[in-house]
């Protein structure tokens, strides 16, 4: 399991575990600026998901600043901390320790 802990800055005691296989697509489709529904587009074609799921998973990248909106485009980017993140993902990935789509995030 990917332990990656990150501090939500809501003050919010109970962790919440984001899996991978959202935030992985998320991220990549960020590393060039993207709207939400161009990520929307992204992560579809990766795993089926909502956008009410989508819009809590970019909530808490932004949260934890591992994606940044830019209003004035209206796109979001990857922070250098979500590029840091997407090593770990395919350092795990590539252990093979748990299934991919058994990865998660840990936030807390």
């Amino acid at each position: 399991m990917l332990n990656h802990e990150c501090t939500n800055n809501n003050n919010n005691p109970d962790p919440v575990y984001l899996k991978v296989a959202i935030i992985e697509p998320i991220l990549l489709a960020c590393i060039d600026g993207s709207s939400f529904s161009e990520i929307d587009r992204c992560v579809q074609r990766v795993i089926p998901s909502s956008e009410l799921v989508q819009r809590e998973y970019i909530f808490y990248l932004s949260n934890s600043s591992f994606i940044s909106y830019n209003g004035i485009e209206k796109k979001y980017f990857i922070e250098p901390s979500g590029l840091e993140l997407l090593e770990v993902i395919y350092v795990q990935a590539e252990r093979r320790i748990v299934e991919y789509n058994d990865l998660t995030l840990k936030i807390e």
